[in-house]
């Protein structure tokens, strides 16, 4: 494994065909890894293979404030089952993002190797003094026969933030996925900064899953009875599995929450809540309903994320 921290390494030409290249606007100066207001700008990379019949991690870049560490199997993990996998946990060496950072972070799963990534806590984003937008880009790309788990904490945004989280999955024909997004608008009784939210699954080349969400202040009709009313928490799991989508064609657990086939492999999860327990919990029943192994065969004794 190659695991290297900061300072970056210099930011390579774009390609020709521009695929792969760092977005225009995260683009650093040539050996500046902050901008000239002091908001970061930082590209960490998580990468496995599958090596001698077991799955490690070929890489891991971090680059301040994104700090993925590899970790070993820690409380109950249903979703493995007790298959072997490359474990890592993100976590944050400064607070952020704050308005102005960007942060990009590059996720390869390799041929047949499994990849199962938490976080250490929860992503509070912060305003900035200049009222800058914050982003948070995540690149990822599941190759054939491989497997990427992926459950984050919950992603809070602080009165006054501004930003953007953009997810782009690029899934092989035969990989699976399964990934759990949580957002809260605002801490405990805060009124919350606006968040918008990009989610882009492909399979094959294919969309499979796409998604934007405009919540907060800033955001037309957000707060309304058709999309949060007064809710503060929304959430999707998504789940691709070339044997067959799980669960059923559609359900709806109660009605805050929804369960989606959107093709013959997959299956998305939606929920409402008041605050973020509510949210994991009606996550939690949501995927029960999918069977194994993304259920659970006993009552639920663990979060998202097992302390």
């Amino acid at each position: 494994m190659t695991s290297v921290s900061s300072p970056p390494e210099p930011t390579p030409a774009p390609p020709a065909d521009g695929q792969g290249a760092l977005p225009a606007f995260a683009a650093p100066e040539a050996g500046r890894r902050r901008t000239r207001r002091g908001s970061f700008l930082c590209h960490a990379v998580i990468a496995t293979e599958r090596r001698a019949g077991r799955s490690v991690l070929s890489r891991l870049r971090a680059d301040t404030p994104l700090s993925p560490r590899p970790t070993i199997a820690s409380g109950e993990e249903p979703y493995l089952r007790g298959a072997e996998a490359a474990r890592v946990r993100m976590s944050a060496s400064a607070a952020g993002p704050v308005g102005g950072d960007t942060y990009l972070l590059d996720i390869h799963v390799g041929a047949g190797s499994t990849l199962l990534l938490k976080d250490v806590g929860a992503t509070l984003v912060l305003p900035g003094p200049h009222g800058e937008l914050s982003r948070w880009i995540t690149r990822v790309r599941v190759e054939e026969g491989a497997t990427f788990l992926w459950i984050p904490e919950p992603v809070i945004a602080a009165h006054g933030c501004r930003h953007e989280h953009v997810i782009q999955a690029d899934l092989a024909a035969g990989a699976r996925l399964m990934f759990r997004e949580e957002l809260v608008l605002g801490r405990h009784r805060e009124e919350p900064g606006t968040l918008r939210t990009q989610l882009d699954v492909r399979r094959g080349g294919a969309p499979a899953v796409v998604q934007r969400i405009a919540l907060g202040p800033d955001a037309a009709g957000s707060r309304s009875p058709s999309v949060l009313g007064a809710h503060r928490a929304v959430g999707n799991v998504v789940v691709v599995d070339p044997d067959g989508a799980p669960g059923p064609i559609s359900a709806t657990p109660d009605p805050t929450c929804a369960v989606m086939r959107q093709d013959e492999v997959t299956v998305q999860i939606t929920a409402l809540a008041p605050d973020a327990p509510g949210l994991r919990h009606r996550l939690d029943q949501a995927t029960d309903l999918l069977g194994a192994p993304w259920s659970s065969p006993t009552p639920r004794t663990w979060s998202a994320v097992p302390r």
